[in-house]
């Protein structure tokens, strides 16, 4: 196969910032602001602040670790630092870490594509609920990730894109219903505010959590690149930190228009029947483009999580089982067989 020239790397630059944004953006987008909403005004503001400097020096710390690895990417840093045996026990409880979200991404995509078809007349019953259908699924995501990096970067690129517009079409539009409610009615108590706080804090930093591929961004850019120290470094964080710009930008505009679109009484009545954000807007203001983007929303902000969790899956997955080879059955496989297995 040929292999890909980089000697100018913006292009590719622009689709790992593309990759790292739609890892970090999941479905949990839509539930977003409920949650934030339900903590109150003066908890938000504060948790807003220090989003971007946790989200971005989190994952800058992160990519350090594995720059100074050298040769290797986040598993080789677990074996060399803590031994093989506790090292392997981490790579391990990684890799699940990783790979559990996908089967619920992939559940999460099957349900709401079998509710889409159903609500607009394109199937006479739920496909959901056929077996056939989640594994057509499957196989179209497991397709798409088994393409390649180049294809990867590429897709993520197209499926972000498409996100962006979808959120910021829904931001766009729920505009003229601004109102004022959810910051006038809000009053401070320092015990609800310090409860708000350490509630919606934890849930906006992992809203924007994008660590699955980080040690795929760094091995990348020193393999395919060959960057090496300060090279790989600069490049690196030069991209964590517009991924992280740009990533709190959309939350915060996302959020911010969201609720103030709505009320206070509906967000805590959304809150206790875990209604998402468009869904409660589409209850207050129904209009076939609300309904529509929903769906839309989840679909894209799935598929791009699914595979920026499937690139850190792969990587830890494959280490242990060129560690299970080497070590157990004493056998030598080169590494585009552990790729293909």
């Amino acid at each position: 196969m040929h292999k890909p020239n980089y000697t100018n790397t913006r292009k590719v630059d622009t689709q790992w910032v593309f990759t790292l944004f739609g890892t970090a953006v999941g479905a949990g987008l839509l539930y977003l602001p409920v949650q934030a909403g339900d903590s109150g005004f003066w908890a938000l503001v504060t948790v807003m602040i220090f989003a971007l400097p946790m989200s971005y020096y989190s994952h800058k710390n992160m990519a350090n670790i594995v720059i100074g690895s050298e040769d290797g990417g986040i598993a080789d840093v677990f074996t060399h630092n803590l031994g093989k045996v506790f090292g392997l026990i981490c790579v391990a409880i990684y890799f699940f870490a990783i790979f559990l979200n996908m089967p619920m991404y992939s559940i999460g995509l099957n349900n709401e594509l079998g509710n889409f078809l159903l609500k607009y007349n394109f199937t006479d019953s739920n496909l959901s609920q056929n077996i056939w259908f989640s594994f057509g699924i499957l196989a179209v995501l497991l397709t798409i990730v088994s393409l390649g990096i180049r294809l990867i970067l590429r897709f993520m690129q197209f499926i972000v894109v498409l996100l962006i517009i979808l959120v910021l079409t829904l931001i766009i539009y729920i505009i003229p219903y601004w109102n004022g409610d959810f910051i006038n009615q809000r009053h401070f108590e320092f015990a609800s505010y310090i409860k708000g706080v350490l509630m919606v804090l934890p849930i906006l930093v992992l809203s924007m959590n994008h660590s699955p591929v980080i040690s795929s961004l760094v091995i990348f850019y020193r393999d395919n690149i060959k960057l090496q120290g300060n090279e790989e470094k600069t490049k690196v964080y030069k991209i964590l930190q517009i991924n992280a710009y740009v990533l709190f930008i959309f939350v915060l505009l996302f959020i911010t228009s969201c609720l103030l679109s709505t009320t206070v009484e509906d967000l805590n009545r959304a809150s206790l029947n875990n209604l998402s954000i468009v869904t409660l807007i589409d209850e207050q203001h129904p209009s076939l483009l609300l309904s529509t983007l929903a769906p839309m929303i989840v679909f894209t902000a799935i598929i791009s999580s699914f595979i920026g969790c499937y690139i850190g899956s792969k990587e830890a997955l494959r280490y242990l089982f060129k560690n299970f080879f080497k070590n157990i059955c004493n056998i030598q496989v080169k590494d585009q067989y552990i790729s293909m297995l």
